[in-house]
């Protein structure tokens, strides 16, 4: 399973409005059932074209409110962890949660969080480990 690349865009006040300009040109192009020229801001052109081009190279995105309550098994299979390893993120604290009855839930914007920190310290150790790798490599050459 490949790495997931996260990306977060927050939408400021002129942002918002380009999006919502564009949701509704959008939903026009839905309803026509034919093709309809779509003027689309710059910068929501940037991130339709970025949305687009994870679903191609990755087979599908996972899309929703930040706010959003997943199930630790669904939080697993964002972090790419099984369940008893994203309760054992819950239990040491990395994961924040709360009960929902008896059964734990978290956010959609908490697992994202860890999935970003885990990526950057994953990416970090393995920097770390080439270093160690280059300088065993001079060490194991012979002296002159």
């Amino acid at each position: 399973m490949g790495t997931a690349h996260l990306n977060f865009e927050s939408f400021d006040g002129g942002l918002r409005r380009a999006a919502e300009d564009a949701l509704g040109s959008l939903r026009e192009l839905g309803r026509a059932r034919k093709r309809v020229p779509v003027t689309l801001d710059p910068q929501i052109a940037s991130v339709l074209a970025r949305f687009l081009n994870t679903a191609l190279e990755r087979g599908g995105v996972a899309y929703g409110p930040l706010g959003t309550e997943l199930s630790p098994s669904q939080a697993g299979k964002i972090l790419g962890l099984s369940r008893p390893l994203v309760v054992r993120r819950m239990e040491d604290g990395r994961l924040p949660f709360h009960y929902v009855g008896t059964h734990r839930r978290c956010t959609l914007g908490d697992v994202l969080s860890l999935k970003a920190k885990e990526d950057e310290q994953n990416r970090l150790m393995t920097e770390i480990y080439q270093d160690f790798e280059e300088i065993g490599d001079i060490d194991a050459e012979p002296s002159p």
